[in-house]
């Protein structure tokens, strides 16, 4: 249908679209069918089914008002678009196999799906009815019910492998009454079965009481009490102990049965639901368990929909669970992944397998952390996928620690084995060396001593960087601090040009140890610098906006030779190898200072000469 014929009159629509369907049925005028399908409580919306050689698309020919009412969406906006569009479905084509079941079949077919609409995401149940009543089916009607609620309480039984079964409906049932003009109690043979009692037998109502629990006997008293002085009815699960001596649970029913106004008998139920109050205890106890669990534990819809966080999710990834739930997990996308890392993943779990990765994540805060994920896929009784299960532990303190002995162990075995091999070879040469060449010696054993200092001093900072425990509320005023480093770079650095571009007010969540970062990154800068005047500029160019905070770059640019080759590996990959390791502790201590604060470096080329290093920490939340 154009836009030209949807801007038209209904009515003539309507009546032109019955013609074009060769006027199969009479029986209800074009004028009449619009009231029908205008003035019907059901949400209704018809679907034009359009064949192409390899697939076939489903396209929203019109809605009613009870649908609109009930979605949020309207006729306008959805007519002449396709399912796929309309909900964003998947290139798989994931959510139309039953409109597909609908069209091959020619039969009706009835389906529960959880969409989003603009009035929220929702739970319907929708019925697909062929509205060809031979040939190829054109066209499908379909009605649709919201079922959230019921849908919501039927999930939380299912999580724990169907806990409730259609059996446990009908687990056995018993009737007594209680006739309170002779105090004769009886029992049926379902009540005697539940009590495990001889056929026959009819206790006094004082027998019964005796069979609950000591502790439920006032109760299970004051509730026939109400009964027969309030005529109320009651409706209790008390806990029993039958005459073989087995526990059980059960539902205990009553109410009063009245003759000319006076209440003179009592009439009730027993029901055995001892499996289902286990099942229960076992749920709860399973929720409690995913509650206080240490990973955090995401739930999705099969489209990827968040149902279900538990609190170690909102600790790690600072989202509470009201802000994630409806969403995408990608609300933690860092960007540190390509696309083929994510298309490998639903690869994975659609086709029914476990994923297990390693992956970088980013906090509310802005803040990145590494976690060690398995996804695996939830199944119902047919073998559908119907939901994923994904359990991710935070492992970036961790990551970060076998980081810093593995790089502290190789660079500190590389460059001292190198240094003292330097130290002891000169120290050879000055037994037989004239003064010229002791001079010399002498010389490379001070180089050498002093390289191995600095070393020592690197190592005892990067030390003292993973001993201090971080204080989430420390923030600093980038300004303020690269103020006071301006003046002291003057000192330090006379014969070097430093350019510090102090940004308005800019507040960050990091401590002094990102002074320490910035300093070690100038100190690198002006010592490397193969040139007469080393130029270094400092500036705080932009933040950031991602996902819902802000990051900050400062950033620390040279005019030097740039970042060695065999370096560079090092600092993209975020790793060593045996045959890729920096030189030094310089760049190494600067990238963990970053990421101690959940932020990151970045090294990048600067033209035309020399290297950009970039410190991106997140914004402090008042910023």
């Amino acid at each position: 249908m154009t836009a030209e014929k949807r801007s038209g009159n209904r009515n003539e629509s309507v009546a032109g679209d019955r013609t074009a369907d060769s006027n199969r049925d009479r029986s209800v005028a074009p004028d009449e069918a619009e009231t029908l399908f205008r003035a019907v409580e059901e949400a209704v919306f018809l679907i034009d089914v359009e064949r192409t050689e390899r697939d076939l698309a489903f396209r929203f020919r019109r809605v009613n008002p009870a649908y609109e009412a009930a979605t949020g969406l309207s006729d306008a906006s959805v007519t002449g678009r396709t399912l796929r569009e309309v909900f964003e479905l998947g290139p798989d084509g994931d959510g139309l196999r039953r409109y597909r079941e609908c069209v091959e079949s020619g039969a009706s077919v009835d389906f529960s799906a959880t969409r989003s609409f603009p009035v929220g995401q929702r739970t319907v149940e929708t019925t697909l009815h062929p509205a060809d009543s031979s040939g190829p089916v054109r066209r499908i009607v379909g009605i649709v019910r919201e079922i959230s609620e019921r849908a919501t309480a039927e999930r939380e039984l299912e999580r724990n492998r169907d806990l409730l079964t259609k059996a446990e409906d009908l687990a056995a049932v018993g009737g007594w009454e209680l006739d309170l003009r002779t105090n004769e109690l009886r029992w049926t043979d379902g009540t005697r079965a539940i009590f495990e009692v001889d056929d026959g037998y009819e206790p006094t109502l004082s027998d019964a009481i005796e069979f609950y629990r000591p502790d439920d006997r006032p109760r299970i008293r004051s509730f026939v009490e109400a009964c027969r002085r309030r005529e109320e009815s009651y409706d209790g699960v008390l806990e029993i102990v039958t005459a073989e001596g087995n526990d059980r649970w059960v539902r205990t029913v009553g109410e009063p049965v009245t003759e000319d106004g006076t209440v003179v008998a009592l009439r009730g139920a027993v029901q055995n639901v001892t499996a289902r109050r286990e099942r229960e205890r076992e749920l709860q106890l399973f929720r409690k368990a995913v509650e206080q669990a240490g990973h955090g534990i995401i739930i999705t819809d099969r489209n990827g929909t968040i149902e279900y966080v538990n609190p170690a999710y909102e600790r790690d990834t600072g989202y509470s669970r009201t802000e994630v739930v409806g969403l995408n997990p990608r609300i933690v996308k860092s960007g540190k992944h390509d696309e083929a890392f994510y298309e490998d993943l639903w690869d994975t779990i659609r086709s029914g397998e476990i994923w297990e990765s390693e992956l970088v994540n980013r906090r509310k805060s802005g803040e990145l952390y590494h976690v060690d994920q398995t996804i695996a896929p939830i199944t119902d009784d047919d073998g559908e996928i119907t939901h994923f299960v994904a359990i991710e532990s935070d492992i970036t303190e961790q990551r970060l620690r076998g980081q810093r002995l593995s790089v502290l162990n190789r660079i500190l075995r590389h460059n001292i084995r190198n240094g003292m091999n330097v130290i002891e070879g000169n120290a050879t040469r000055l037994r037989e060396a004239d003064d010229d060449e002791r001079t010399v010696a002498l010389t490379a054993i001070e180089t050498q001593a002093a390289d191995l200092l600095e070393i020592s001093e690197n190592a005892a900072a990067v030390r003292d960087l993973f001993q201090r425990e971080r204080d989430p509320d420390v923030t600093s005023d980038v300004g303020t601090m690269l103020s006071g480093l301006a003046s002291d770079f003057e000192e330090e650095y006379p014969d070097a040009e430093i350019t510090v571009s102090e940004p308005e007010t800019v507040t960050v969540q990091a401590d002094d140890r990102l002074e320490t970062a910035i300093r070690e990154a100038v100190h690198n800068a002006v010592i490397h610098n193969d040139r007469g005047t080393p130029e270094v500029t400092i500036t705080v160019p932009h933040s950031e906006r991602v996902g819902t905070e802000t990051l900050v770059d400062i950033v620390i640019a040279d005019t030097g030779p740039g970042i060695p080759a065999a370096e560079q590996p090092m600092v993209d990959h975020e790793d060593e190898t045996q045959l890729v390791h920096g030189t030094g502790l310089d760049l190494w201590y600067i990238y963990w200072v970053a990421k101690s604060f959940g932020g990151e470096m970045q090294i990048a080329d600067n033209e035309p000469r020399g290297s950009v290093v970039t410190l991106r920490v997140p914004a402090a939340e008042s910023h």
